[in-house]
């Protein structure tokens, strides 16, 4: 044990030898490695041998400090120079010095020695502050300095120097562009000629104008165009003064607001009547109403410039308190809420750079600006198409209401060359904006309870009757409701009356998928494409054209309800297939939710209203976005074009009950007369049924089955009728045994479906001779008259005159 001891001694002693030797090698390295970094300072020249700390050697190195002092150094040098020569030229008891200089500055720039001292000033204070926000950047300096150069040498062939002594002359009088214009304008002269230089010059202020606002040739002409045609209208305006009509007077906005068109005065159109209405079909009895003697002006608007200076402050303020500094740069009023475009701003990063303020940023604050504006909604369209701007949309403190002849006697309505055009109210900077049925060419509204929805579709169906006569359009109209469309009750436009029978509603819709049908049947044979080409040939031919097909649907919702698949189905093909033919949906619902606007309908309806809704997911289900969940109510929307990139906010047109009633009763007044004209009178309490204007419809309903008058022979045989018994008898298949039971039930042979059996019972008074008139026509669906007396029964033909 002892020796086994001592053979470890002397291997710990080792062990603790090497450890002290290397702790000493260990601090004299990094004694070593300290004194190298030490040695590793900058030189004179600035540089360094050192790669841990780049950036802080090279900001603070005796070059770097240098180069900045001088440049502010020769900053505020030039911006003394510039404030002492304006000083100079303004005073009149000037030294030597300055006065030898103001002659140097006058013979070198001419003219624009006026401007020489700003020059020195704004270069000064670009040196100092390299950071101004500008709005230049260095192809922008060259431009503005090129459009410089080439108006001294413009402004100097003015004069009349056509040698360059005589230029050098007048530069030293301390006219024209001075020596340099003299001398840029005898370059040119001299090299290119006297209209070689007028062209060159031309072209440099086209490269200067475009360098200096930083875009294209094309662009700058395109921007030039509509400025241009906006000065002759002014112009013309101020000549032959406002038009006789007009009664609305323009509102001055506080900013650069783009202006409100005015309404024109209405121009005489078909013999004689307020609408510009299109060449009618051919000579006819109807005779159109005139819209000044049905609808009412509406009132002027009161601009209160005061209170909107006030509101855009607190805008401002606003966003500067949250971080996001914005510059209010127009203002556009419109009937129910005014639009603030605000301009982010630069804000600095913590790295001191300037960045402008995002916008996702700005739109995350309409609730902030809604508490400071004490404001009961803001919507903030973040950015304004077309524009430069954020809109922020602030509710006016009184809403106007926009008449509906207000919008329909605008240009922007009377420039629509269509018999379906319809006006849809005033967007926020107060223009009327109107719309074609024919281009959309179906239309879906959605809102709550109160929005302005049915406003909205009688402004549209108001517009229809006053421009078409019922040889122009046929309307069907489905109100589940049964109190929004019943007033138009007995207007001769209707092909039935107002359909108020869920039961009914399917039926119907069945009906005008069969008429689309049948137009295209007609169309193939005639070689058209559609119903334009049609009737351009057929009044080629003086004959009888076809009519528009437009269907209201007031409620979708009660219609998804009890029929959701039949509904789908029949509604989607119309939206598909019947815009060729001229038949036109309108379809409006109070619950936009995804059960009752399906993806399939509203894939098919790309022209849509969205009204005030309770969420944004309802908004999503109409426009596909939010934004609907902040409107205000009483015919504030929310319109998306077809070809439009975003919705439009706009106020809809009003049409009073007291208008409305005037519309109805011209037209049933003029029914009434134009029947009396032709045929006998109607007898009193007779329910009157109107039938289709074109006689060809008969022509093409589908006739009777082939084997009809061998199953009416089965089932008196065998007295009893049901569709196994033709099935077995006849050897047909279900859908055609199904279909002439139907048709022997139409021809009173067999009586209705009872519940429980499937046999059906003979009727007694029913035969092959004599079945009711019109049995397996396809008319369209019809109430059953209340009275048999049959003047009242018989559906009343309306007759074009000749």
């Amino acid at each position: 044990m002892a020796k086994r001891k001592r053979k470890r001694t002397p291997f710990k002693r080792s062990t603790k030898r090497k450890t002290a030797s290397t702790k000493r090698k260990t601090a004299s390295t990094r004694r070593k490695t300290r004194g190298t970094q030490r040695a590793a300072k900058p030189t004179s020249r600035g540089t360094t041998t050192s790669r841990k700390s780049p950036k802080a050697t090279s900001r603070y190195s005796p070059r770097a400090f240098l180069s900045s002092h001088k440049r502010e150094l020769i900053g505020f040098t030039l911006m003394a120079l510039g404030t002492l020569t304006a000083v100079a030229a303004l005073t009149s008891g000037a030294g030597f010095s300055s006065s030898t200089w103001l002659r140097l500055v006058a013979q070198t720039f001419g003219w624009g020695a006026f401007f020489f001292p700003l020059l020195l000033i704004a270069i000064g204070v670009l040196l100092v502050w390299r950071n101004a926000p500008t709005g230049l950047d260095l192809e922008g300096y060259v431009g503005l300095s090129l459009l410089l150069l080439v108006t001294m040498a413009i402004v100097h062939a003015l004069l009349g120097a056509s040698t360059p002594e005589e230029g050098l002359a007048i530069a030293r009088e301390g006219r024209g562009g001075g020596i340099i214009g003299s001398a840029l304008l005898f370059l040119l002269v001299g090299a290119f000629g006297g209209l070689g230089a007028a062209v060159a010059f031309m072209a440099l202020l086209i490269v200067g104008l475009g360098l200096t606002l930083g875009t294209s040739t094309g662009e700058l002409f395109s921007g030039l165009l509509p400025t241009l045609v906006r000065a002759r209208e002014r112009l013309e305006l101020a000549l032959w003064g406002r038009e006789r009509g007009s009664r609305r007077t323009p509102v001055q906005p506080p900013l650069s607001t783009p202006q409100a068109e005015s309404t024109p005065t209405v121009v005489e159109g078909l013999a004689g009547h307020g609408l510009n209405v299109p060449d009618t079909l051919q000579a006819q009895a109807w005779v159109l109403p005139r819209m000044e003697d049905l609808l009412e002006v509406g009132s002027e608007r009161l601009a209160d410039d005061e209170f909107d200076r006030k509101r855009a402050a607190l805008i401002e303020e606003t966003l500067g308190l949250f971080g996001a500094p914005c510059k209010v740069v127009a203002v556009n009023r419109g009937p129910t809420i005014t639009q603030f475009g605000v301009e982010p701003e630069f804000v600095e990063t913590k790295g001191g750079r300037r960045t402008k303020v995002k916008v996702a940023k700005v739109a995350a604050l309409a609730d902030d600006l809604s508490l400071a504006m004490a404001s009961p909604s803001i919507r903030i369209e973040a950015p304004v198409p077309g524009k430069g701007y954020i809109g922020i949309e602030v509710p006016n403190r009184e809403i106007s209401l926009v008449a509906l002849r207000d919008v329909m006697a605008s240009s922007s309505f009377q420039k629509i060359e269509s018999r379906l055009r319809m006006g849809l109210g005033q967007d926020v900077s107060g223009r009327p904006v109107a719309a074609d049925l024919v281009n959309m060419p179906h239309l879906l509204i959605a809102g709550t309870t109160g929005s302005g929805k049915s406003v909205c579709v009688n402004a549209i169906v108001t517009c229809l009757l006053l421009q078409n006569t019922p040889q122009d359009l046929r309307m069907l109209m489905i109100d589940p409701k049964r109190v929004e469309l019943t007033p138009y009750n007995g207007i001769p436009h209707l092909l039935v009356p107002v359909i108020v029978d869920l039961e009914r509603v399917v039926p119907a819709l069945q009906w005008i998928s069969r008429e689309m049908d049948r137009r295209y049947t007609r169309f193939s044979k005639e070689g058209v494409r559609n119903i334009a080409d049609h009737n351009d040939r057929m009044r080629a031919v003086h004959q009888d054209t076809m009519p528009y097909i437009v269907v209201v649907i007031d409620e979708l919702a009660d219609l998804m309800m009890m029929a959701p698949d039949e509904t789908e189905r029949v509604v989607t093909r119309l939206a598909q297939l019947a815009r060729a033919t001229g038949i036109h949906l309108i379809i409006a619902t109070q619950r936009p939710s995804v059960d009752v606007v399906t993806g399939i309908i509203k894939a098919n309806f790309p022209a849509r209203i969205a009204f005030a809704v309770a969420s944004s997911v309802d908004s999503r289900v109409i426009i596909d976005q939010p934004g609907a969940e902040r409107l205000l109510g009483k015919g504030d929307m929310l319109y998306q074009a077809p070809d439009a990139p975003a919705p439009v906010r706009m106020q809809g047109a009003f049409v009073s009950e007291r208008e409305l009633g005037r519309i109805v009763g011209y037209w049933k007044e003029a029914e009434v007369g134009t029947a009396q004209a032709d045929s006998e009178a109607i007898p009193p309490g007779a329910v009157l049924h109107q039938a289709p204007l074109w006689e060809e419809m008969t022509e093409a309903a589908p006739e009777r089955d082939e084997l009809f008058e061998e199953g009416a022979k089965v089932v008196r045989q065998m007295k009893r009728g049901s569709i196994s018994l033709l099935q077995r008898r006849l050897r047909i298949g279900y859908t055609r045994a199904a279909r002439m039971v139907d048709q022997l039930e139409e021809a009173g042979i067999i009586g209705p479906a009872k519940s429980g059996s499937a046999a059906r019972e003979i009727l007694d008074y029913g035969g092959l001779s004599g079945p009711p008139t019109g049995a397996g026509t396809e008319d369209p669906p019809e109430h059953t008259p209340a009275s048999h007396d049959p003047s009242a029964s018989e559906p009343r033909q309306i007759e074009p005159s000749a």
